[in-house]
């Protein structure tokens, strides 16, 4: 059994993973410092399940993909947060997720996955000897997509 298959691009880590937002399609992108984590963007559709009465099996089939919102916490830098705050306030943006450019075979053009929604800025529990935080909540109003490369103009 073949232990490494050459026609692969080399697995990632998540270092350099870049969050961007824009009020227009693919113009004037500014980037989001301090992410610590971004969740799932696109989820599975969940399951449609089914029985019968002459089986003692459970079915299911692809149902719809859930709305979920994506909560994206983030280093609290005043100047950014309040940036976020005037965004949101502007109706939906769009939202840019770029992979390390290592996910591109030619390291020119990184998977990225964009999408369209609106932005709720908060700032995260205020625990003990920890950092300040903020929370980004952001909508869909659109399907997410995978592009190559990050738009510029």
């Amino acid at each position: 059994m073949a232990e490494f298959n050459p026609a692969l691009t080399p697995p990632q880590a998540t270092v350099r993973t870049e969050l961007y937002y824009a009020s227009t399609e693919d113009t004037s992108l500014k980037q989001v410092f301090g992410v610590q984590s971004i969740p799932v963007i696109s989820a599975p559709p969940e399951d449609i399940t089914y029985r019968t009465l002459e089986s003692s099996t459970e079915f299911a089939v692809p149902g719809v993909r859930p709305y979920e919102t994506i909560e994206v916490e983030t280093l609290y830098y005043k100047e950014q947060y309040d940036d976020l705050q005037e965004a949101s306030e502007s109706g939906d943006l769009w939202w840019y997720v770029k992979l390390p450019d290592a996910t591109s075979p030619t390291g020119s053009n990184p998977t990225v996955i964009k999408w369209k929604g609106a932005l709720s800025v908060s700032l995260s529990e205020l625990p003990l000897d920890d950092m300040i935080r903020s929370t980004l909540t952001i909508g869909k109003s659109s399907v997410p997509e995978t592009i190559e490369g990050l738009p510029t103009t």
